[in-house]
């Protein structure tokens, strides 16, 4: 299976580097910026799982690429409206969409464009980044994509899927309810990145404090009432749940958001903490928490404002 990876950074180069080494065919669809970086050092990644390097091969155009299959999306959401004509042109050349992008947002704005029938569910569970000289860092046990069909069940394509991620060395599960999968991913990293791009720091601090500790309980609720509002299916427990995965965090985890905001880069505060805002509205729910953290944040949304 030909898989293309838009986006070589923190994600995407992770995913599709161990594809590579796996022997599977990868192209790396990049910025110029980026490829010009590849070209010079190559794909490396620093990982827990152990160090590799592959010499990708890059394109900055779909046009570049012949028979793709599976598109793995992996961009920052702020950058996907601009992405849209080349995923276009992938489609039109035979490729499925696999996003995984921040949030649930970006599955309207897909479907809504190209159809169901070309657009998977999917997320990953993965802390990596890109270090100074352009290389990937990761830096915990987790590697994990779950990811499924919108509308018709396991296929042999979804399978196949399955298979080369297992023989990657990815751990993958392919499911029949990527709703609920993205929504329980979504609470958890809206409730993670606004706690410590909030707060500036790892989210042992807040988990430590009684008084942000009961903030983040709150905005975990508030989060899951928009869920329920919407109609996903989730289960009674999925607040507890995710206030006990919060507390078996490691102390010293942060998230891509809070890494972003400390680089002074553009932050998804829009498509997480925003969205949420935009459907309470819609549906004349309050959620007090989700504002704040919203408004504390939106200063930095485009980067570090001019002082």
């Amino acid at each position: 299976m030909h898989t293309v990876v838009f986006g070589a950074g923190a994600v995407g180069g992770y995913f599709g580097g161990k594809l590579a080494c796996a022997g599977y065919p990868v192209t790396f669809l990049v910025r110029e910026k980026r490829f010009e970086q590849l070209k010079k050092r190559n794909l490396r990644v620093l990982s827990f799982h152990g160090d590799f390097t592959i010499t990708p091969n890059l394109a900055v155009s779909s046009n570049e690429i012949e028979h793709p299959e599976l598109v793995i999306l992996a961009l920052k959401n702020y950058h996907l409206e601009g992405a849209l004509p080349q995923l276009e042109t992938l489609i039109k050349n035979g490729a499925k969409i696999l996003p995984l992008l921040n949030g649930v947002q970006h599955m309207e704005i897909l479907t809504n464009q190209f159809g169901e029938e070309n657009i998977l569910g999917g997320v990953c569970y993965i802390e990596s980044t890109l270090n100074e000289e352009g290389d990937i860092v990761q830096t915990s046990p987790m590697h994990d994509i779950v990811f499924g069909a919108l509308n018709n069940g396991k296929t042999p394509f979804l399978n196949q899927m399955e298979d080369m991620f297992k023989q990657s060395n990815v751990n993958v599960i392919q499911t029949e309810n990527i709703v609920s999968e993205m929504w329980n991913k979504f609470i958890f990293l809206a409730t993670l990145s606004g706690i410590t791009s909030a707060t500036r720091q790892p989210i042992g601090v807040a988990m430590n404090d009684p008084a942000t500790k009961a903030l983040l309980v709150d905005l975990i609720q508030e989060i899951y009432q928009i869920a329920i509002s919407l109609h996903i299916p989730l289960a009674e427990d999925t607040v507890r749940k995710i206030i006990n995965k919060a507390e078996g965090l490691p102390p010293a985890m942060t998230s891509s958001m809070h890494r972003d905001l400390e680089k002074g880069l553009p932050i998804e505060v829009e498509s997480l903490q925003g969205y949420i805002l935009d459907q309470a509205t819609k549906h004349g729910i309050q959620v007090p928490v989700v504002r704040a953290i919203y408004s504390l944040l939106h200063p930095y949304t485009n980067g570090t404002p001019l002082k």
